[in-house]
Parts: structure tokens; sequence; C-alpha cells
């Protein structure tokens, strides 16, 4: 399942969590996104017109890492997760699920 089958609903909590993670990640930003910080800003630009089909992509990673990373590295409390990303963190974490398994994974993590 690409970000084309999720619903607007869902795609604005991916791309919510992608523009959080340019404030929550801070430094180690490359190492921990597998892109450069200016890379997910050019992707967030382009928004919708992504396509995350590949999993070796950028786009892939940038969706992936984003929500792994602010579920399950940094870490973002329920309320940041409303703030930033308009969902709690049990909705970021359905959303991600859904993605992933869309993609034939059985779990959600780091690629």
């Amino acid at each position: 399942m690409t970000l084309a089958s999720l619903t607007h609903e869902e795609r604005e909590v991916v791309r919510r969590a992608m523009q959080a993670s340019l404030i929550y990640i801070g430094a180690g930003f490359s190492a921990r996104m597998g892109l450069e910080e200016s890379h997910m800003v050019r992707l967030l630009e382009a928004w919708p017109q992504l396509d995350d089909s590949d999993e070796g992509s950028a786009v892939y990673l940038a969706v992936n890492n984003a929500l792994n990373d602010l579920l399950h590295g940094v870490g973002i409390s329920d309320k940041q997760a409303l703030e930033s990303v308009g969902v709690n963190r049990a909705e970021m974490q359905r959303v991600y699920k859904k993605w992933a398994t869309g993609h034939g994974r059985s779990s959600t993590g780091v690629c």
C-alpha cells in the first residue's frame, strides 16, 4: 500500500510526521533518518506528488523513519503529537502499521 492508498486524513498524519521530524529529531538527523534535512524539506515541498512504492527510495525512508523515530526513537508525548501531527500517538501508530502492512511488512521499525 502506498501513500496514495491511505485516506486523505492518514496521508496528512504522514505529512505532518515528516514535518515534525525536522523539529524533534535535531542533531544526527541524517544518521537517524537516512537522508539529509534538506532532502526532507524538498520531499515536503513536492507533497503530495510522492511515490513511496520503491522500498529503497528516499520517500519510503522518509515516511518510515519519521514515524518510527517519533514513536520509538526520540519519541514524542501525546501532547507533542497532537500539537505537531494532529493526532495522538496511538493514531500515529495505527497509520504507521497500516502503511507498513500495506508494504508487506509484518512489523514497523527501522528498515
